[in-house]
C-alpha cells in the first residue's frame, strides 16, 4: 500500500468532498473509529493534539478540518510547526469551499492540493449521467441536460433529483426527457426557456402569451427578466461563430441547443441586438423603480426587442 500524505487539503465544490474524503479513506486505509470531525472555529492546539493522539485500535487516524478557509494565523502557523515532522499514524485533511493562499502554499509544501472543480456544459451533463448510474438509472443526454434546465447547475439540487427519480422510478430505470419534465413540476408548467426561445425566433404571440402564464404561475418578474437579458447577450455573442461545434464548446451545450441558439440569432441583426441590450438596462432600472407592476416594463420590453423598435 502506498503510504498517504501526512496532509490534503480539498479545494471547490464541497459535495465533491465527500467522494475525496471516501477515496482517502480507503488509500490510507484509516481507522473509522478514531476519526476527528472539527471545523475552523476549533483551537489551533485541539486539531494538533487530535493529530499527535494514535489510534485506538492502531491503524491510521483521520483528522477531518472543515470550513479550512477561515483558519487563522495561529492555527496555520501551528499546523507547520506540526508537519515539519508528522505522526506516522495521522492524516490530516482539510476542507475548503473559499480561498486561503497560506493554507495553500502549506499544502503544496507538506502534501497534496486536491482541486474539486465542479463540472459545467458538456461536462456536467456526463457527470449527471455517471452519477444516475450510482442511483442505478439510466440516464440518456437529454435528460441530464434537462435536469439542468429543471433543477440547476448545483451538484447537490441534481443529486437530490436523481435521488427522487430513483425513489420513484425504483432501480434499472430509464430516465429520458419526457420523464424529467413530468417528474418536475418546473419543466412541467411553462418553461422559462420556452419564453425566451419565443423571443428568439421572434414570434410575438407566443412570446408574449408564454410570458403572461409564466407570470401567473408565479415566476417573479426580475427572474423572468434575468433570463430574458441573458439570452439577448447570448445571441448577441452567437453571432461570433459559423460553426456548431465551435460554438457548442463556447456556450457548453449540446448540438441540437446550440443550432437552434444560432438560428434565433440569425433572425436578429446584431445591432438590433445592441439595441435590445441598452433596451433592457433601462427595463432593468425601471422594473426596479417604484413602479407598482413591474411586469408591465418587462412586457414592453419583449414586444419591442421582437419588433425591432
Amino acid at each position: 500500500m502506498t503510504m498517504p500524505k501526512p496532509f490534503y487539503l480539498l479545494t471547490g465544490e464541497e459535495f465533491l468532498s465527500e467522494e475525496a474524503l471516501d477515496k482517502i479513506r480507503a488509500e490510507a486505509d484509516t481507522d473509522p473509529l478514531s476519526e476527528v470531525m472539527l471545523d475552523a472555529s476549533a483551537p489551533a492546539q485541539h486539531i494538533v493534539e487530535a493529530l499527535e493522539t494514535g489510534s485506538l485500535l492502531g491503524g491510521i487516524r483521520l483528522v477531518v478540518v472543515e470550513s479550512a478557509q477561515d483558519l487563522r494565523k495561529e492555527h496555520l502557523e501551528a499546523l507547520e510547526r506540526y508537519l515539519a515532522s508528522p505522526s506516522e499514524t495521522s492524516v490530516l485533511v482539510a476542507i475548503a469551499s473559499g480561498r486561503n493562499a497560506k493554507l495553500t502554499d502549506l499544502a503544496k509544501r507538506t502534501g497534496a492540493v486536491v482541486a474539486l472543480d465542479a463540472p459545467k456544459g458538456r461536462r456536467l451533463a456526463s457527470w449527471i449521467k455517471e452519477r444516475g448510474r450510482a442511483h442505478n438509472l439510466k440516464v440518456d443526454d437529454r435528460a441530464a441536460w434537462a435536469l439542468i434546465d429543471a433543477v440547476g447547475n448545483e451538484l447537490r439540487d441534481l443529486d437530490g433529483a436523481l435521488s427522487q427519480l430513483e425513489v420513484r422510478l425504483g432501480p434499472g430505470a430509464k430516465i429520458d426527457g419526457a420523464e424529467v419534465r413530468r417528474s418536475f413540476a418546473r419543466l412541467a408548467d411553462e418553461r422559462i426557456y420556452a419564453f425566451t426561445d419565443a423571443v428568439g425566433e421572434r414570434k410575438m404571440a407566443a412570446a408574449m402569451g408564454t410570458l403572461r402564464r409564466l407570470l401567473e404561475q408565479g415566476e417573479p418578474p426580475l427572474v423572468l427578466f434575468g433570463a430574458l437579458s441573458n439570452h439577448v447577450r447570448r445571441l448577441l455573442q452567437a453571432h461570433r461563430f459559423d460553426s456548431t461545434k465551435a460554438a457548442g464548446s463556447f456556450f457548453g451545450m449540446p448540438d441540437w441547443r446550440v443550432e437552434r441558439l444560432l438560428g434565433q440569432a440569425r433572425s436578429y441583426k446584431e445591432e438590433e441586438l445592441i439595441a435590445a441590450l441598452g433596451l433592457l438596462a433601462k427595463t432593468d432600472v425601471d422594473m426596479k423603480g417604484d413602479a407598482p407592476l413591474p411586469q408591465v416594463p418587462l412586457e414592453e420590453a419583449v414586444a419591442r426587442i421582437i419588433a425591432g423598435r
